[in-house]
C-alpha cells in the first residue's frame, strides 16, 4: 500500500506531539523508513493516535530530527545579551580589529548603494521613490557581512553589551571598554575604506553627486532632531541584530537583517557608522562647504548619542524588563499575586474563605 500525503501528515503530527517550543518551525522529514512505506492502514492508525508506542518506536519515527529554526523571544533576548558579553570580554586588540572590519563592511554596503542609486539619473526626478528604495534595498548587505563574520559595530554593541550589563554578565568597565574601542575601530575602518574608494576613483559621477547632496542634508538639521533620528535609527538596527540572532540559519539571518535596516534607510534616519563613511567621503571630494567641525558637531555627536540611547535603553533595557533582570521583581510580585488568588479561590471552593480573608494586591 502506498503511503499517502494525508498519512504522512498524521505521522508527522504524532511525532511532534507534545512539543513546547514556541515560535518554532519544524523541518520536514528527510527520509521515510521502508517500514512506514510498507505499513498498512491499521498500523498507521495506531501511530497517528499514539495507541501503540512500541509499534511507533519500531518504525524509527523517534529517530527523525526536527530542529527549531527561530528562537522564542525570551531565548533570543538571552542570546542577544550573551553576544554582548562575548563581544565585551574580548581583548581590546581583537575588539579593535573586528571593529575596523565592521567599519569597512559598512563602507562596502554604503558604496554599493551609493554607486547604484547615484547613477539612476533617468528616474531621480520622475520617480525619486525608486532611487530611495534601491538605496534601502542594497545597503543592508553590510550588516549581514558583520553578523556572519563576527564583526563589531558601536551601534549594535550599544544594545548587546548593555543588555549583558543589565543581566549582570558585564561590569561598567567592560561596557565602557567595548563601546569606546569599537567606536574608534569603526572610525578607522570607515575612514580607510573611504580613502581607498577615493584613491581608486570609485567616488565619481553620480556616486559623487549623491554623496555630496547626502552629506549636506545630514549636516543641515538641528541638534535635537538629528539626535532623535539617531534614536529611531538604532532602534531598528538593534532589532536587526536581535532578529538575526534569533534565527539559526543563513536565510533567516538575512531576512532579520534586511527588513529593519532597509526601513531606517528608506525613512532617512541617522546611523553614526554609516555617516562615518559618507561624511568623510564628502570631505575628500570637496565642494560641499562642509568642514571637519561641521560633520562632527552638526551630525556625528548628536547621532552617536541618539544611537546609544536607542541601543542601551529603548531596546536593551526594555527587553531586560520584559525577559530579564530589570523586570524580575515585577514578575515575581505578579507570580505571588497569582498564587494568593489561587489559594483564596481554593479556600472559597471548600467553604473556608470569607469576606474576612485578606485580599491579594499587586501594590
Amino acid at each position: 500500500m502506498k503511503f499517502s500525503a494525508g498519512s504522512m501528515l498524521m505521522v508527522v503530527a504524532a511525532a511532534t506531539a507534545g512539543s513546547t517550543t514556541a515560535y518554532s518551525f519544524i523541518q520536514p522529514m528527510r527520509t521515510v523508513p521502508s517500514t512506514i512505506r510498507n505499513a498498512g492502514s491499521s498500523t498507521l492508525k495506531m501511530i497517528s493516535t499514539g495507541d501503540d508506542r512500541s509499534e511507533r518506536q519500531s518504525l524509527d519515527i523517534s529517530k527523525t530530527t526536527y530542529a527549531a529554526l527561530v528562537k522564542a523571544p525570551k531565548d533570543a533576548y538571552i542570546a542577544f545579551a550573551e553576544k554582548g558579553k562575548s563581544n565585551a570580554n574580548m581583548h581590546w586588540a581583537k575588539i579593535f580589529h573586528q571593529s575596523i572590519l565592521g567599519g569597512a563592511y559598512v563602507g562596502f554596503g554604503g558604496l554599493l548603494a551609493l554607486s547604484v542609486a547615484g547613477n539612476m539619473s533617468g528616474v531621480v526626478f520622475s520617480n525619486p521613490g525608486i532611487v530611495k528604495f534601491t538605496f534601502a534595498a542594497l545597503f543592508p548587505v553590510n550588516l549581514l557581512l558583520i553578523v556572519m563574520t563576527g564583526g563589531q559595530l558601536f551601534t549594535g554593541n550599544s544594545a548587546t553589551c548593555t543588555a549583558a550589563k543589565w543581566e549582570g554578565m558585564l561590569g561598567y568597565g567592560g561596557l565602557a571598554k567595548n563601546l569606546s574601542v569599537s567606536l574608534l575601530g569603526n572610525i578607522v575602518g570607515c575612514a580607510l575604506f573611504a580613502m581607498t574608494a577615493n584613491y581608486v576613483g570609485l567616488l565619481s559621477g553620480g556616486t559623487a553627486n549623491l554623496i555630496k547632496s547626502t552629506a549636506i542634508a545630514k549636516c543641515a538639521g538641528g541638534f535635537m532632531p538629528t539626535m532623535v533620528k539617531g534614536i529611531l535609527c538604532n532602534w531598528m538596527v538593534s532589532l536587526a541584530v536581535f532578529m538575526a540572532g534569533a534565527s539559526n540559519d543563513l536565510c533567516g539571518k538575512l531576512v532579520g537583517c534586511w527588513f529593519p535596516i532597509s526601513t531606517f534607510v528608506g525613512i532617512g534616519l541617522e546611523h553614526s557608522i554609516a555617516n562615518l563613511f559618507i561624511l568623510p567621503c564628502a570631505l575628500l571630494l570637496g565642494g560641499t562647504g562642509l568642514g571637519l567641525g561641521d560633520i562632527v558637531f552638526k551630525n556625528l555627536v548628536p547621532v552617536v548619542l541618539g544611537n546609544f540611547i536607542a541601543g542601551a535603553f529603548v531596546v536593551a533595557a526594555s527587553y531586560s524588563y520584559q525577559f530579564g533582570q530589570l523586570g524580575k521583581k515585577s514578575r515575581e510580585r505578579y507570580r505571588t499575586y497569582l498564587k494568593q488568588r489561587q489559594a483564596e479561590k481554593a479556600l472559597d471552593k471548600i467553604g473556608i474563605g470569607g469576606s474576612n480573608q485578606p485580599v491579594a494586591s499587586l501594590d
